[in-house]
């Protein structure tokens, strides 16, 4: 019965609109060292199920990582990322 209950339950989930608005707190963590996994569940799961959000999530990622880093050659990681996140028809 138990698992009849638990099946009928609405589980939450994020689109990718809403994934986008929170992201930018999920970055935050994730550089500040919290485990932003177990701050923010609902964003970790959608980027785990969603290679388009994980991608624009890992290249903003990598741009915020090289911009702190002062040896880092920015304008060729903002070159990946730009190739990374524009779809090959618009390049």
């Amino acid at each position: 019965m138990v698992g009849e209950i638990d099946d009928t339950r609405e589980v939450e989930k994020l689109g990718c609109d809403d994934c986008f608005e929170r992201v930018d707190g999920f970055i935050e963590a994730e550089l500040s060292g919290l485990n932003a996994s177990e701050a923010m569940p609902l964003v970790h799961e959608h980027l785990y199920i969603c290679g388009e959000c994980r991608d624009e999530f890992g290249a903003l990622l990598e741009a915020l990582r090289a911009v702190e880093d002062p040896s880092s050659p920015v304008p060729e990681v903002l070159d990946r990322l730009w190739r990374r996140v524009t779809p090959s028809y618009a390049r």
